[in-house]
């Protein structure tokens, strides 16, 4: 086992059993705080798959925003544990039917390449079907070329050299096929390198930069619908500031000397 199958095999391995913990864990401060030690986790298993923006705001945003605004949440909320563990068992049929689905969606989505260790190669027998049905083709369209008129000595010799080419490499390619060394380009280091940062901007500034657009203009609605809501005009307990009648006061009669 490599050094990058040990670390997969500890972060997947911490993040499953923080994740259960989530759930598990009575007490609301300590399921936050597994909580947190899942997003670690995630981030560790995005650096070994070579995403490290992407682990730098997994941290920032899920670790440092969205789980410490959580802990706030909770320490200021006056939970008991016993509504806790008595509402545990009445949602058990759904929360077991939401876990069922997100499960599934899972597999669905999850790739093996993503996973080192479960990694599925290609079977020996299917490729040797394969190069098998190659090289029989060549085979017969050789002998057809033949059978039309190439056997010709002139001619011969002047594609003799190229065929006993071709059938070199159909052996040298059928030789490797049983030695397990079959040759293949890494077109991936071939391709010109960028990294995660240029690659996201392309994407979201050339392609989806309508629904970066629309995003940017949803938050924006949201920022206004939040500071209308705290300005209602009915709720006398909230303090405003008018800000025409503060420039229109006068410095003589706002301060006054107390003898």
């Amino acid at each position: 086992m490599t050094a990058e199958q040990t670390l997969f095999s500890i972060f997947s391995s911490v993040a499953l059993i923080s994740g259960i913990m989530v759930i598990r864990a009575k007490n609301p401060v300590h399921s936050v705080l597994f909580l947190i030690l899942v997003f670690c986790s995630t981030s560790g298993l995005l650096l070994l798959l070579g995403l490290d923006f992407f682990a730098m705001v997994f941290l920032v945003v899920y670790v440092g925003a969205i789980a410490v605004l959580f802990l706030f949440v909770v320490m200021m909320l006056n939970i008991k544990m016993a509504e806790i563990t008595e509402n545990l068992l009445r949602y058990l049929p759904v929360g077991g039917l939401i876990g069922f689905i997100f499960v599934f969606e899972v597999l669905l989505v999850v790739d093996n390449d993503l996973i080192p260790l479960l990694s599925i190669t290609k079977p020996r027998a299917s490729l040797l079907t394969e190069y098998f049905q190659i090289y029989s083709t060549f085979f017969f369209q050789s002998f057809i070329a033949l059978i039309r008129g190439k056997i010709n000595l002139t001619e011969w010799n002047l594609d003799r050299h190229d065929l006993v080419n071709d059938l070199e490499q159909a052996i040298t390619n059928l030789t490797t096929i049983f030695q397990g060394t079959i040759h293949h380009n890494e077109w991936v280091s071939k391709i010109h390198n960028v990294t995660n940062i240029e690659a996201i901007g392309q994407l979201v500034y050339t392609y989806y930069f309508y629904y970066f657009l629309m995003s940017s203009l949803i938050l924006l609605v949201a920022m206004i619908g939040a500071i209308l809501l705290t300005m209602h005009k009915g709720m006398k307990s909230v303090k405003r500031q008018e800000i025409f009648e503060q420039n229109a006061r006068q410095f003589s009669k706002t301060i006054q000397k107390i003898r």
